[in-house]
């Protein structure tokens, strides 16, 4: 399995990552919002699982600020190649549960991931663990974070895929989300219309 990052810094509830420069891995497969991650602590008997909410591409430092050449990218990686290895990619991921002795537990885990440990995207089975009861759900419900109900929709389609577009899934989310926000019909109504407006019904076609 390939590392699609390395932690930076952490923390019970997350965790930011910097993925491999293209030069130096142009094959490395490319998280995305919604991505299911995880990382195996190398310090401790623990899978976490987490759920890319950010992602960013900045210059390592404030003196090599990016400014417009007017050219497009193709030219600038043919005539300029270096100002791309003054810019770092990272990943901004919220923790939604962890392994421990083949058993999944969908809260947050007793300590952090470890620094410098690797991320690679989750496996299907890892993801069934966690989030065959939904409990995830509420967790991430509860985060402040901007945008966070399209990430709560965007995990929900994520995982539909993950499933085979396996339609019970989706039936057994929705009614998930109903237990958590019955006392929020317009946030509900919200999400579940971010889920149905994606390209889950083209994707089926």
């Amino acid at each position: 399995m390939q590392a699609i990052a390395e932690v930076i810094s952490s923390s019970i509830t997350g965790f930011v990552a910097e993925c491999p420069h293209e030069t130096d891995k142009k094959d490395c497969p490319k998280p995305y919002f919604g991505s299911y991650v995880c990382v195996e602590s190398s310090n401790a008997n623990l899978k976490y699982l987490a759920i890319v909410y950010n992602i960013t591409t900045a210059p390592a430092d404030s003196v090599h600020r990016p400014v417009a050449f007017g050219m497009t990218r193709e030219q600038l990686q043919k005539e300029q190649p270096q100002i791309f290895l003054l810019l770092q990619t990272q990943i901004h991921a919220l923790i939604i549960g962890f392994i421990r002795d083949n058993k999944g537990f969908s809260y947050l885990p007793p300590r952090p991931p470890e620094v410098h440990d690797f991320v690679y995207f989750s496996t299907k089975d890892d993801i069934k663990k966690i989030g065959e009861n939904f409990d995830f759900l509420r967790l991430l419900s509860e985060v402040n974070i901007i945008a966070g109900d399209e990430l709560i929709a965007a995990a929900i389609r994520e995982a539909y895929l993950i499933n085979n577009k396996n339609q019970q899934f989706l039936l057994k989310a929705g009614q998930a989300l109903t237990q958590i926000f019955k006392s929020d019909s317009q946030r509900l109504l919200a999400i579940l219309k971010r889920i149905q407006n994606d390209s889950i019904v083209e994707k089926d076609d």
